[in-house]
């Protein structure tokens, strides 16, 4: 018998608005790896196609979350469960376009 967490990503896939849902876990997925006070500093975040985007006011986060970007596609991957895997993360300081 599969596990919960090996069916579940096969699962979203195939419902309506699978893709908005998958998006909406991988959201909730990186606040949990950041944590509540840094996920509030990600003014924007979108998933587009296989890479993360993430757009912030503070420099400073900006520049950490690309040096740790391997360690946070990890995470946020392991926590989310959604089929279509985050390979790469773009941090952009300020508003996302």
């Amino acid at each position: 018998m599969d596990k919960l967490g090996k069916v579940l990503p096969r699962v979203i896939a195939r419902q309506p608005g699978g893709a908005v849902l998958a998006e909406h876990r991988v959201r909730l997925a990186l606040v949990e790896v950041l944590g509540p006070h840094l996920g509030q500093l990600c003014q924007t975040v979108e998933v587009r196609g296989t890479t993360l985007v993430i757009a912030t006011s503070d420099a400073a986060l900006a520049h950490e979350l690309r040096l740790e970007a391997e360690d946070l596609i990890r995470r946020v991957n392991e926590r989310s469960m959604v089929p279509r895997r985050i390979r790469a993360i773009q941090v952009r300081v300020g508003r996302s376009r």
